[in-house]
């Protein structure tokens, strides 16, 4: 039996394609392995977000090739769609397929057609696209939505990913119940542009709809959402998420800059003002909120000044966890010919002060919890011996102390110390 490889980099959306991907071939008769010397066929799902996404992608290709030089690469995902002739020339690619080309990637690399991209369906009794698990997850990925409609002035991926497209609301409802099925007990909706969803639908379906539909979902424990666009939250989303006890209390809303001549430039759409009211009326609602974002750091013509506001908005808002990034000038975007573009030096120092700043805050965030009895899924074995890892419904990350595996189940854990990055906490009985 030939055995497929898979690798891959960047989003949810992403990951999910790649689990996509891989039951397709296990239909059409291979076997998946993580063992890239063993493989017959691998394949590399890129990222092109940022120039260091690209070299990354680069890296990783060259170094499969050493080390299985008799098996084929195939080469998919944004990167592929947007550089195909870059890919083409590096060791061991065989076949690259842009991100349309994914829902039939078997016979994009001349398998038989009849190796489809659908699974028969044990709730509707019809075949529709989709999954049917997750390798080596114990929550969920469910790609909702694909696109997106905004035009940042710094991001490529719209040219990789084309207009938002919202995936039938039937195929999402048979989806997560057919994971729900198979023993997941947390779903995380994923999209590019999350909030999108249902614009280009004219059946009224939104994702206020979904996450409503989903909360009735039996044997479903919770319903987490990636990563959305502060535009697209609005007091609809916000008072789903109050009344839905399932969904997480959670948001990841980019901010980018903490400046709104930044904003402008970046041609976000929103402003500061607009962020803090949002954040604001996500914590009245929902008073375990928890916030992750996103920074820009070096955006050209950013001032002193600009990299201050966005420190002061961070203070406001104290997020969980932020990821800070450099601008990254992408071909093909109005901001890779932008002047003002902030030296190296200044680059790192801005990256350094904001890194150090966010490790406070979020150490101030995780404090507020210590005491508290809170529920995590538990996800499997820590590096330590001994001690098994997971997350409260707010993305807290928990570890504890365990002799057996609890992993894919939601406990009860009382958190007793903060640490960098992570809570300490111990299992709570039922009783107690």
């Amino acid at each position: 039996m030939k055995k497929v490889y898979f690798r891959t980099l960047g989003c949810k959306v992403n990951q999910y394609e790649t689990q996509s991907m891989r039951e397709q071939f296990l239909r059409a008769g291979f076997e998946s392995t993580e063992d890239a010397r063993r493989a017959d066929l691998m394949v590399v799902n890129t990222c092109t977000v940022t120039q260091e996404a690209d070299r990354k992608s680069r890296v990783l290709i060259r170094r499969l090739s050493r080390e299985n030089s008799r098996a084929s690469i195939a080469v998919t995902g944004c990167y592929a769609t947007q550089n195909a002739e870059e890919l083409e020339r590096l060791p061991g690619v065989r076949f690259v397929i842009p991100n349309l080309g994914k829902e039939k990637i078997v016979e994009s690399i001349g398998l038989k057609p009849e190796a489809c991209c659908s699974n028969p369906d044990p709730f509707l009794g019809e075949t529709v696209p989709g999954i049917s698990r997750f390798a080596d997850r114990t929550r969920a990925f469910v790609k909702i939505q694909d696109g997106c409609d905004h035009a940042c002035t710094y991001c490529k991926i719209v040219l990789a990913r084309g207009a938002s497209k919202s995936r039938p609301f039937f195929q999402i409802m048979s989806e997560v119940k057919r994971l729900v099925a198979a023993g997941y007990r947390e779903i995380v909706l994923a999209g590019i542009q999350l909030g999108a969803y249902g614009n280009d639908l004219s059946d009224g379906n939104d994702l206020v709809r979904i996450l409503g539909n989903l909360s009735r979902v039996p044997g479903l424990g919770r319903i987490r959402l990636s990563s959305i666009d502060p535009s697209d939250v609005t007091p609809e989303l916000i008072a789903s998420m109050k009344n839905g006890s399932k969904i997480c209390p959670h948001f990841h809303l980019p901010l980018q800059s903490g400046d709104d001549g930044v904003l402008k430039k970046m041609r976000r759409a929103y402003r500061i003002a607009r962020y803090r009211e949002i954040v604001t009326a996500l914590r009245d609602a929902l008073p375990d909120f928890s916030l992750t974002t996103d920074v820009m750091v070096g955006f050209p013509g950013e001032t002193e000044q600009a990299f201050e506001n966005t420190i002061e908005i961070l203070k406001a808002i104290r997020p969980l966890k932020v990821h800070i990034f450099p601008f990254s000038p992408r071909k093909g975007t109005p901001a890779a010919s932008f002047p003002g573009r902030v030296s190296g030096k200044i680059l790192e120092s801005r990256i350094g002060r904001l890194q150090a700043i966010c490790l406070n805050l979020a150490q101030d965030f995780q404090r507020q919890f210590i005491g508290r009895t809170m529920e995590i899924l538990a996800e499997g074995e820590s590096s330590r011996p001994g001690w098994q890892i997971g997350h409260t419904a707010n993305y807290l990350g928990v570890h504890f102390a365990s002799d057996r595996s609890f992993s894919g189940e939601i406990l009860r854990v009382k958190l007793k110390e903060s640490r960098i990055g992570y809570m300490l906490g111990e299992i709570v009985s039922d009783s107690e």
